[in-house]
């Protein structure tokens, strides 16, 4: 199987987790084109190491040293690296974090599926986290179409919940998005959640449009463990937002119609 894709790496000092992520993916049995490390100002050997690595790092100054987690700045610095790779002749573009470790044929699998259930977006999952959403294709280590993603312009959009954008700006194309369970990764750090994670994420549904009862009974969900972070990310659903006009109310649509065929007695909308 003959493909050819480009890595897209954000890093902010991560000189301690960067190597074992650049050797799974140079050690992939389908080998990445290029590796594009965008070096987000870090104070550490981040970029040395990749260096050392053979991929191409890209600088990038900033002031802020709060984390871009969550944030359109993340989105900026992901850019940054799409840039390095768009007039290339790409199959697939893949975005991982620093800190990820992926099994020999993590790429050929997932892109060997997705060209059979012609999906656009998928990845696999990481071996830590128990709960799975069938459309919930993760930050890092999702592949994406890559002749697909550029008639989207190739980059993502400065807003909040981008990453969840590009997923519901594929299925509202009618294209498929696939989680693939069985095929396992894993991350050097516990993905965890905090009041500024929380708070970011209520915005991000407020600006994705989510359904107003799916959006509250998910800050509920999260309320019921933790009462400060479910109010702090209610908090960001009510907070003063820019919605995405391209996808106007197709989140809320999808939603509703979803959330129908999951709980019909028969599976499906009548």
């Amino acid at each position: 199987m003959k493909l050819n894709y480009g890595v897209v790496i954000p890093a902010r000092n991560e000189g301690k987790t960067i190597s074992y992520t650049l050797r799974s993916l140079l050690n992939q049995t389908l080998k990445p084109e290029i590796i594009v490390v965008v070096d987000d100002s870090s104070t550490d050997d981040t970029a040395e190491r990749a260096l050392a690595h053979g991929t191409r790092v890209v600088k990038v100054k900033r002031k802020s040293k709060v984390s871009a987690t969550g944030t359109p700045y993340l989105a900026f610095i992901i850019n940054r690296g799409l840039k390095e790779l768009k007039d290339l002749n790409l199959d697939y573009v893949m975005i991982s974090g620093a800190e990820c470790i992926y099994p020999k044929t993590y790429v050929e699998k997932v892109t060997k599926r997705m060209k059979n259930d012609k999906a656009v977006i998928a990845s696999g999952v990481v071996a830590s986290e128990k709960v799975q959403s069938k459309f919930g294709v993760r930050g890092a280590g999702r592949i994406i179409n890559a002749k697909w993603f550029k008639r989207l312009g190739f980059t993502y959009p400065l807003n909040y919940g981008f990453e969840a954008w590009l997923i519901f700006k594929a299925l509202s194309e009618g294209f498929k998005v696939r989680v693939y369970s069985d095929i396992v990764f894993y991350v050097l750090r516990k993905t965890t959640i905090n009041l500024r994670k929380a708070y970011l994420y209520g915005k991000a549904m407020r600006t994705l449009n989510y359904w107003p009862p799916y959006a509250i009974a998910k800050t509920l969900l999260y309320f019921a463990r933790n009462k400060h972070i479910g109010a702090t990310m209610l908090r960001g659903y009510f907070s003063t937002v820019t919605k995405y006009k391209d996808l106007d109310n197709y989140v809320s649509y999808f939603q509703i119609k979803y959330l129908t065929k999951e709980f019909s007695p028969r599976g499906y909308i009548a």
